[in-house]
């Protein structure tokens, strides 16, 4: 069957990223799919999951605006004129060890998982097929009501300027991990408020927006900045112990979902969506929902992107 469908994924060399990739292949005879990955050589369990002549895995670093631009103009050269299907913005990293800052002088949590991504989309929009799904994951975190969130010390994004947020002075803790968390919870904001501020300048029917809740999911690689014990924990205990914790979810079932998002399967005529893991539309925090401060992070985002063209 020749292929007719071209699906681009960041994050997706392990976690829900993977299962998207793996869902598509299996389900989507006809997907291609493209990965930007920091470490392509690094990619072997995506290789053993998508067969090779439905791949292609690009070398990017979402915390790069370079990167970024140089990735873009490699995918580009790829479609040769085609367009994509879909487009999932899923790569993320939660940092709680101190300040760290991407190449671009921007706190890396933010840049990783806000900006690159943001830029990512604007060098990538002529690419973007008719009613293609354009998906940011997002998290509970970002909800100071959110009840499973707060008793992991995660007390909700804060956006006091967009200016604050890429410097990363979002918290009022001077605990390096509360930090970390704070502006992991921020980060997650920003994606939903990416989505939604995308639905409005965009017609329904043009491209389709959402922001994915993949829920508590111990057992990926998030947890990769925390102490030992606590990464010994994620990864080993907690993936059983989530089985009987409303709102956790594991990397298969959320990225299943994610996929069937992104193909239009599931809410195929809405858009401005922020969606759960179970398939349903959830509220997202009030703050999410300021236009003001939507398209203040927006226009920012997109007009360093513009300046790297």
């Amino acid at each position: 069957m020749p292929t007719s469908e071209y699906y681009l994924l960041t994050g997706a060399t392990s976690g829900i990223g993977l299962e998207v990739a793996a869902w598509l292949a299996q389900s989507r005879p006809n997907s291609f799919i493209v990965v930007g990955a920091r470490r392509p050589d690094l990619a072997n369990t995506l290789r053993q999951r998508v067969p090779a002549d439905r791949l292609l895995i690009l070398e990017l670093d979402t915390a790069s605006l370079d990167s970024v631009k140089v990735f873009a103009g490699s995918v580009r050269a790829f479609l040769a004129g085609r367009k994509c299907a879909g487009l999932a913005l899923n790569a993320g990293i939660q940092i709680v060890s101190g300040d760290r800052y991407s190449v671009d002088g921007f706190e890396l949590t933010f840049a990783t998982n806000v900006l690159g991504h943001i830029a990512l989309f604007e060098h990538l929009r002529s690419e973007m097929g008719q009613s293609a799904t354009v998906i940011s994951t997002a998290s509970g975190t970002h909800d100071p009501a959110h009840k499973l969130a707060r008793p992991y010390k995660f007390f909700g994004g804060r956006f006091p300027s967009v200016s604050d947020v890429a410097a990363g002075k979002v918290s009022d803790s001077n605990d390096e991990a509360q930090k970390g968390r704070d502006r992991y919870a921020t980060s997650k904001l920003c994606n939903i408020m990416f989505s939604y501020a995308m639905a409005r300048h965009y017609p329904a029917g043009e491209l389709r927006f959402v922001a994915f809740d993949p829920g508590l999911m111990p057992g990926t690689e998030l947890a990769r900045d925390q102490p030992a014990a606590m990464r010994f924990a994620w990864k080993n205990v907690l993936p059983t112990a989530a089985k009987l914790i409303d709102g956790a979810s594991t990397p298969q079932r959320s990225g299943a979902m994610l996929a069937q998002l992104l193909i239009g399967e599931r809410l195929p005529l809405e858009t401005g969506l922020h969606v759960e893991f179970t398939g349903n539309e959830i509220p997202s925090s009030e703050l999410s929902h300021d236009q003001t401060k939507q398209d203040e992070l927006v226009n920012w985002a997109r007009g360093l992107a513009i300046a790297t063209r």
